[in-house]
């Protein structure tokens, strides 16, 4: 069972051999390279006849900045005073006093002019 394990390995190892190193790109810095088997070798395979275009990213774009609101202060609204009513003192001549000192005068009041 050995000797078919051993012939095995040794036919794997010469099909194997044929098989050519797949393309990883342009080389980075120097490195050794060997070949154990037939035929020629080439130290680089050359590239696909059509080259892809680079890709196209689609950036985001830029953030809209807006400016701090303006805030106003609500306006103040001010109405404006009732008209100054003249001050009058009502005068009863019946009685020969004031208003707020005579209720009622059997005559009609007379105003005067406050001081």
């Amino acid at each position: 069972m050995t000797r078919m394990a051993v012939a095995g390995l040794i036919v794997a190892a010469v099909l194997l051999s044929g098989v050519p190193s797949s393309y990883a790109g342009p080389r980075r810095g120097p490195e050794v390279d060997f070949f154990i088997g037939i035929g020629p070798t080439y130290g680089y395979v050359p590239p696909p006849y059509y080259v892809y275009p680079p890709p196209y990213y689609a950036y985001p774009p830029p953030p809209v900045v807006y400016s701090a609101p303006v805030v106003l202060p609500s306006p103040v609204y001010v109405t404006a005073p009732p008209p100054a009513v003249p001050a009058y003192w009502y005068f009863c001549p019946s009685y020969g006093a004031y208003y707020p000192t005579v209720s009622a005068c059997p005559q009609p009041w007379v105003p005067v002019p406050a001081r």
